[in-house]
């Protein structure tokens, strides 16, 4: 298994993220004041069959501190809407000479019944990113 989760906050993640380096969580408030969202649809069968209590775990690392920004579980619909994370200034992202990239952040997905999964996202102030997560399931042993 690639990573496991098992409780909440920072011991909890076994795997370092690889993120934002040596930039300290302040830094990174500084860098990112507005907020952006994000949305999680969570399926299987060709995004036919909504997965419901799947965990969704949003972090990120700053200086080896693993800091958690969201942790709950999709709803009957494997929908998670509007979880706020903080992003960077969408203007900046909008000039082709010198686009600035948005605040990325590690989403680890989780369930009995499927086998773990990790995704990055990228956030921008005042966009609604659309994460489509379809984990693979697990293999009976």
């Amino acid at each position: 298994m690639p990573f496991t989760i098992q409780g909440t906050g920072p011991s909890a993640y076994q795997e370092p993220t690889n993120g934002n380096g040596n930039v300290t969580y302040e830094q990174f408030l500084a860098q990112n004041p507005a907020i952006g969202y994000l949305k999680i649809q969570a399926s299987r069968a060709q995004k036919a069959i909504p997965i419901s209590n799947l965990r969704i775990v949003v972090m990120q690392e700053f200086n080896g501190l693993q800091v958690l920004f969201f942790d709950g579980k999709t709803d009957a619909n494997g929908i998670i809407s509007s979880i706020e994370l903080p992003a960077p200034p969408l203007a900046g992202s909008l000039d082709p000479q010198s686009a600035k990239s948005g605040a990325v952040y590690q989403v680890y997905a989780t369930h009995p019944d499927f086998e773990p999964a990790r995704y990055q996202i990228e956030m921008f102030e005042g966009v609604t990113a659309i994460l489509p997560v379809t984990p693979q399931l697990a293999r009976e042993v």
